[in-house]
Parts: structure tokens; C-alpha cells; sequence
């Protein structure tokens, strides 16, 4: 009996048509290239990419479309500007290769995701494919943060009137019109039935609130799975072996689905009333600037650049970059993960070269600007650390000293007192009309554990 062929690893994410691309590449360019079918395609948290060889050794990328994220809706899709130089491209299957993609240039260096950023956390036995990583020191570490903070200061100094996105008009230039932050848009955001300002703003208090409506909006009508916000998702990092995380993991389990607490009203509901904490957060948050700057909107190790030297080359993937309050610029940028915050000696390293071109930063404003790395982390809702993040940031806005800030009681007796008022009442029984019935969950239950 003849044994299957696996299909090549270049085909993970979706099947395309390779001989087609190469063609298309050659015809552009009038020199021969090649594409290893054994390479593992790269992917963020929406497309996935390849690179194609010339003969005189330049590379190209081709990038098309992650389909199991459901991030956001095509129509938001076909607002983001493409910000590298383009080649070729097609937002849709009906082409010669197959899938939508974008054919461009490649940055020089390599991606930082290329380095070991944070210390291996455990792994899964007998892995068939183990991610290699470059050691960085912790002084490469603060190298390449003090060079962010360079960076982003002289972003800072490109000062616009309004928060948004920005737009390419007829005549070539750029205006600031509606803001496709992730906050709004991510996870399918943008197409929640329930108005939500969207901008372009002029003022900072509003634009927070309109973060807080889209978060509290997905807690009431999007999927909430796998999130919790009184059970955080385990982590690789906060375990000595594999088996004792898999064993977290798989308790985790068993107890979501006991009740339907993932999709249930009271998991809803406990969203919503962190929504409602968060508004009045905003006076503490907002700042009296009244001029705002561009930043980056998804700033991590894979769109980072650098050389044999760890200096940035570049930095990629902007085309979702957004007009933002200046404490969005002065976070310190997590490029351990989505939750982990950055060391105090990462900290002042970047603090330190953002300084070096912009010195008359207020302690007031760094102090806001820590409150906004968690503030943004809890409104995106894509780190499965909810509750430590709210509990930090409570801490920072409040002055709080809890006798064991570890200790969640203190936070679901804030929650509890919340939940018992008239309107949260209503908005509880709202929540309940779309509950699974008893038998639904019973059933649920029997599946899953028998």
C-alpha cells in the first residue's frame, strides 16, 4: 500500500499555487528566483509570509492573509494602508496564485524574533521542530530598547490635531479620519451591532471611552473564549515541567465547562463591570495634551529589524499605524509578550534614549503612560491575563496597597458590590436571555466528561 506524501511545510497556512508566484516574480523583476518548499511560513497575528530568492541574492516576501483569526471584517481590511514597497498585489482568491496577497520588498537585517528575547520557558516533549533562537544579554536587550526610545521620540515630534487613522487622498497626501485601532477593530470589533464612536477625536477623554465601549461591547454580543477574567489562562513561564503546565491546563478546562463559564452571563457580566471601572479610570488616564502623535499599533520581535550589531534596521507593518495621546508613545513597548511587562532596567533604558531627543517629559506623564500599557492590554483582550492586568493597573490609578495584591477575594468583592446595583441587575438578566438552558449545559457537561 503506497504511503501518503506529506505536504510540503511551505503549505501550512494555505494552499497556493508556487510555480505561479515564482513565474510572477521573474516576470516583475527579469531574474530567475527560487522559493524553499521546506521553510516554515512566518506568521503574526494576521498573515502569514514567505521569501523568494533572485539569483543576485535579493529576497522578496510574499504575504497573504491568516483565515483562522477572524480578526476583523474585509471592509476594514481594505481601509489599512499598505505601508512597504509593493510589487504586486490582490486582495482576493481570483488570481493566478490563489489566495490574496501582497508581493514586497524584504527589510534589511533580521527579525529580533530571530533572538531569544526572554528566557525559554518549557516545552512540549519530543517537539518535532524546535524554534532555534540567537542568545541576546541583557545588555543587548537594553541596546535595542534604549534605540526604541530614540525612535519613537522622533515620532513624537509629528504632532496632528486629531486621533484616526491615517488616509490617502486624492492628491497624494494624508488625513486623519476614522481610528482602525485593534481595540475597535480587532476580533471582529468592527462589526458590533452597538454604535460606537469611532473617531476621528479630538479629545483624548473621548477617545479612551471609546476604547472602553468596544471592549465592553465585545464582553456583551462577541465570543469570549477561552477568556475568564477570574480564571487567567495558564503559562509555559510559571511552571517547572511540561506535564505540571499541561496538568494547569487541562484543570483550567474542566472547570470552564462546568456551568458554560466562558459564554456565560456572569463571565459577561464580570467583563462589563470591569468596563465600567475602567470609565472612571479616564480622568486619571487622559492628559491635557491637546496635540497627538503616530504610533505603531502592534509593536513586537517579529516586525523589528536589526543587523549582525543588534542595530534597528527597521521596523515593519504599519499600515494599521494610528494617531494616539502622547502616553501611548511614552509606554514602554512589552516585547516579552502580550501581557509580561517590560523590567525596570528595559524601562529605563528606553525612558533613557526617548529622553535623549525629547528631555522635558514629566515624571506625571511616564506615570500615565505605565497606567496605558495596562490600560490597552485589558481593552484588547487578546492576553488571557485579564484579571492580573486590571489588578496592576487599579493599583497604579488608586495608589492601592493591598496586604496581597496576589490575592483576587479583594477584586471579586469590588465586582460582587458592583454586580448587586439595579442597573447591573438589568444588564445581568439582559445577559441571561442568551445562557444556554440547564439541559443545553448538562449536555455539554456529559460530552465533555464522559
Amino acid at each position: 500500500m503506497p504511503v501518503p506524501t506529506s505536504r510540503p511545510r511551505i503549505f501550512r497556512w494555505a494552499k497556493f499555487n508556487l510555480e505561479a508566484l515564482l513565474l510572477l516574480a521573474e516576470k516583475l523583476r527579469g531574474r530567475s528566483c527560487t522559493c524553499d518548499e521546506s521553510q516554515v511560513p512566518k506568521s503574526g497575528s494576521l498573515n502569514w509570509v514567505i521569501f523568494i530568492t533572485f539569483d543576485d541574492g535579493v529576497q522578496w516576501v510574499f504575504r497573504s492573509p491568516r483565515y483562522d483569526t477572524h480578526m476583523f471584517s474585509d471592509e476594514t481590511a481594505s481601509k489599512i494602508l499598505i505601508s512597504e514597497a509593493i510589487y504586486s498585489y490582490s486582495g482576493t482568491h481570483e488570481n493566478d496564485i490563489g489566495v490574496p496577497y501582497i508581493l514586497q520588498s524584504r527589510a534589511s537585517g533580521r527579525p529580533l524574533s530571530d533572538y531569544r528575547w526572554t528566557e525559554p520557558s518549557v516545552q512540549p516533549p519530543n517537539i518535532r521542530h524546535p524554534i532555534f533562537q540567537l542568545p541576546l544579554s541583557e545588555s543587548d536587550r537594553e541596546k535595542i530598547m534604549n534605540q526604541l526610545g530614540a525612535i519613537i521620540s522622533r515620532l513624537s515630534r509629528v504632532h496632528l490635531e486629531k486621533i484616526g487613522s491615517l488616509f490617502e487622498d486624492d492628491a497624494g497626501g494624508f488625513s486623519v479620519g476614522e481610528c482602525l485601532s485593534p481595540v475597535l477593530t480587532w476580533q471582529l470589533r468592527d462589526s458590533i451591532e452597538k454604535e460606537i464612536e469611532r473617531g476621528p477625536f479630538t479629545e483624548e477623554l473621548v477617545y479612551l471611552r471609546s476604547l472602553i465601549s468596544a471592549f465592553t461591547s465585545h464582553a456583551e454580543e462577541l465570543p469570549l473564549t477561552p477568556y475568564l477574567f477570574f480564571s487567567p489562562l495558564p503559562k509555559p513561564a510559571d511552571y517547572s515541567t511540561w506535564d505540571s503546565f499541561r496538568a494547569a491546563t487541562d484543570r483550567r478546562g474542566d472547570f470552564i465547562v462546568i456551568g458554560d463559564k466562558l459564554e456565560g452571563s456572569k463571565n459577561r457580566l464580570d467583563y462589563c463591570i470591569a468596563g465600567q471601572i475602567l470609565e472612571e479610570m479616564v480622568p486619571r488616564l487622559s492628559s491635557e495634551s491637546t496635540t497627538f502623535s503616530i504610533s505603531h499599533p502592534d509593536l513586537h520581535t517579529g516586525n523589528i529589524f536589526v543587523d549582525e550589531d543588534l542595530n534597528i534596521t527597521c521596523i515593519i507593518d504599519w499600515g494599521s499605524a494610528t494617531t494616539g495621546p502622547m502616553t501611548e508613545l511614552l509606554a514602554t513597548p512589552g516585547l516579552a509578550g502580550s501581557s509580561k511587562p517590560p523590567s525596570l532596567a528595559l524601562t529605563a533604558a528606553f525612558q533613557t534614549g526617548f529622553s535623549q531627543g525629547s528631555p522635558n517629559i514629566s515624571r506625571d506623564m511616564w506615570e500615565r503612560a505605565e497606567m496605558i500599557w495596562y490600560f490597552s492590554r485589558v481593552v484588547r483582550l487578546l492576553s488571557g491575563q485579564d484579571l492580573p492586568l486590571f489588578r496592576r493597573l487599579y493599583d497604579l490609578v488608586y495608589k492601592t496597597k493591598l496586604v496581597n495584591p496576589s490575592d483576587s477575594r479583594d477584586y471579586g468583592w469590588l465586582f460582587c458590590q458592583r454586580a448587586v446595583t439595579a442597573s447591573n441587575k438589568k444588564l445581568s438578566a439582559k445577559l441571561k436571555e442568551d445562557d444556554l438552558t440547564d439541559d443545553e449545559v448538562k449536555a455539554r457537561e456529559k460530552e465533555v466528561f464522559s
